[in-house]
């Protein structure tokens, strides 16, 4: 008989998992990430439109004096760019695949008794503040990547709006209070302090979840995406050709 009642809670448990994963999945701000990621993509499709441009125009001819400082090359790498701006548009911005890969690894990893925890957990004064820090975090470590790769660059006048949004929105989200708990402070201190392989203290067994094989898989969409954009621009010679044009009606003008 315990069986059974233990087998039914089970049961029960997994029923109302997917509104629990759901739960934690939905408590996290997830704007630096994302704001993050836009950044970094859009600086190497920025990067590849320009040497799209530049590589093209060699070909034709147009020789060394075509470079940045011309109109007609910033006219053709602002047409490529649009590209980009449509699929990070459709496929990154509004967040939800980010969603789906937080979803997907929060319930792959977690039972639905462990995910109310974490949920709860995030609900509490402190449960709040450690939440914030995780965010961050992983706000920080999207940056990283890119910069630890030499894939960022911080004078690419193309992305400076997307650098400046990011900047404020990381001002109101600086995680400079209440950065250390005392035992007395049991929630708090025990979501953090405790084995990783005690089914009942899920907290750190959460934090590596997200730190490694989540933001692994984030990683792996942004890079994927930014390959489908490069793609995208570099079947689209036809579009920057008026420029090539105008370009060379200026010069035979001079």
């Amino acid at each position: 008989m315990p069986r059974l009642v233990a087998a039914e809670e089970d049961g029960a448990s997994e029923k109302w998992a997917p509104l629990a994963v759901k739960e934690v999945v939905e408590s996290h701000d997830q704007t630096l990430i994302l704001k993050g990621g836009d950044l970094m993509v859009r600086q190497q499709v920025v990067k590849a439109a320009k040497l799209f441009v530049l590589r093209w125009g060699r070909e034709r001819g147009l020789g060394d004096a075509w470079w940045e400082d011309k109109q007609e090359y910033q006219k053709a790498v602002d047409e490529l760019l649009k590209i980009g701006d449509q699929i990070m548009s459709e496929k990154f911005e509004s967040g939800a695949w980010l969603t789906q890969i937080w979803t997907e690894y929060t319930a792959k990893n977690f039972t639905g008794e462990q995910a109310s925890a974490i949920a709860e957990h995030f609900k509490t004064e402190y449960g709040m503040v450690q939440r914030r820090l995780m965010e961050w975090y992983l706000g920080e470590t999207t940056l990283f990547y890119y910069t630890f790769t030499d894939r960022w660059d911080y004078r690419l006048e193309e992305t400076r709006k997307q650098l400046e949004a990011l900047q404020k929105e990381a001002r109101t989200r600086v995680p400079n209070d209440k950065l250390s708990w005392k035992a007395g402070e049991k929630e708090a201190y025990t979501f953090i302090a405790c084995s990783p392989d005690s089914e009942y203290c899920p907290g750190v067994k959460y934090w590596k979840m997200l730190a490694i094989p989540m933001m692994g898989a984030v990683f792996r969409y942004m890079e994927d995406i930014t390959r489908e954009i490069k793609a995208a621009m570099e079947v689209r010679r036809d579009l920057v050709e008026p420029y090539f044009l105008a370009f060379e009606r200026s010069r035979a003008s001079q």
